[in-house]
This record gives C-alpha cells, structure tokens and sequence, in this order.
C-alpha cells in the first residue's frame, strides 16, 4: 500500500533546485512519487559539471535507496510527478506497467498563439503526428518519424496572463519532447519555449496528474494534487478537468 504524504510547500535552496521530504507524494516499500521542481534535471547532469544534483541523485539520498532508477523522466524545465523505484526489480515492474499503456499522464500547459488563429478552444481533441529527434530537438514530419498521439482535454485563458491559454493534456504516446513539438506545429507553442517557436516569457509545464498501478498490489494509485501552492493560477474548468482525469485503461 501506499503512505499519501501530508505536503507542505518546500523553499528551494540557494544552491539550485531540489527535492525534501515535503515533496515526496505516494510511498511505498518499493517506489516512490516525488513533485520534481522546474529546472532540475531528471538523471542527466549538467554538462559544465556545475549546478545541483539531479533528481535521481537527490531522491537516493533523500529516500535513502542506493540502488533507485527512473522508470521515467520529464524534461528540466519541467515541474511535476515523477516515479522512482527502489531498485532494478521495481523498475523493470514499472516498465512492463508502461509497455502495457497502464500509466495515464495529464500535463498543464500554459500556451500562446503564434499565428491568425488566436482562439485555442479550437484545439481541443485528439492529435496525431510524426515525430522524428533531431539532436536535442524533435521535429514534426510527414513521415518516417514516430506516430505521436496526444488529446487536449480543456483549454481556458490564464487568468493572469491575458491573450494565454491553459491546456490540460493528456500523453497517449511518450516522445522525446513530443508536447512541446506538437504543440509547436499547431502554432500554440508553450510560452517561453522558443525552441518550438514560443513567443518569449516564463515557460511552464506541469506534470499534474499521473495514474499508475500499484507494484505491490496492482491497485490503481494516483499522484495529484486537488491544492497546489506552486501551480499557477487557473480557471476553475482547468481544476474540474484536471480533478475528473481518469486512466486510460478505464476509458477502454
């Protein structure tokens, strides 16, 4: 079974970002969900050497687990739920859940138009596209790339950015860079992602919400926060979209 934590909102030190305690969500004997902060790199570490520790080598010693893996990553500017299991058995039981699509994962998004459709409610629904990883980046291909799928649940104004959106999105597939490409190609990029043709500003994307079975039970268990200190500020559709998120597999 799994211990909900009772949170409260961390300080991040001066040395960089980092996780404590307080950001460790569901945990069990054999993994853990940590909320990873925006700008902390999963497992690979910077390559001037400089910076903070990553996720990884933060939750080993904050789990005390030497032995952790990832059994999945999100990209550093990136905040969110991240899994970590204790050790290569509970790693490879989260890969096989993962194969088999048992894990549903829903970001928030915050989006601008780049082009003369200014109305983001039109994007909502399925989409598909090929993928294709060039270096550090994806691109959008016609063909030759990875079917890429993800459906776009709600869209509402940020209530405190005017002329952007909110999207909560919802991965079908899991590509490298696959919501900022996609997103990039239907000219509404996310805000600060100038990579993907995003105007300027403060980027933010939240893994908000992820469904799992248990691997000591095989019980559904879900990480979300109905309260969260550090989301931005959002319509109260986004919140009900994001609250009434089901597991695929529930939708099958």
């Amino acid at each position: 079974m799994y211990a909900r934590a009772n949170r409260r909102p961390s300080e991040d030190p001066p040395s960089g970002p980092s996780v404590t305690a307080a950001d460790i969500v569901l945990r069990s004997e054999r993994d853990a969900v940590l909320l990873k902060p925006a700008g902390l790199s999963s497992e690979a570490p910077a390559t001037n050497g400089k910076g903070p520790a990553t996720l990884l080598v933060q939750a080993r010693a904050l789990l005390a687990w030497p032995e952790a893996q990832l059994p999945h990553r999100i990209d550093r500017p990136t905040r969110g739920f991240v899994v970590v299991a204790r050790d290569s058995a509970a790693v490879a039981a989260h890969n096989e859940a993962i194969r088999a699509g048992r894990w549903t994962k829903h970001y928030l998004a915050r989006i601008a138009a780049t082009g003369t459709q200014t109305d983001a409610r039109a994007l909502v629904g399925q989409h598909h596209a090929y993928l294709r990883r060039d270096g550090a980046v994806a691109r959008v291909v016609r063909s030759g790339g990875d079917p890429s799928t993800l459906v776009i649940e709600a869209i509402a104004p940020a209530p405190a950015c005017p002329g952007e959106w909110h999207a909560v999105i919802r991965l079908v597939t899991g590509r490298f860079h696959q919501i900022r490409a996609m997103l990039g190609a239907l000219g509404f990029p996310l805000v600060g992602d100038q990579e993907y043709g995003g105007t300027r500003g403060h980027m933010y994307l939240d893994h908000a919400s992820l469904w799992f079975p248990s691997i000591v039970d095989g019980a559904m268990q879900r990480a979300w926060l109905p309260v969260d200190p550090r989301r931005e500020p959002v319509d109260p559709s986004i919140i009900s979209a994001l609250a009434g998120a089901q597991p695929m597999e529930a939708q099958r």
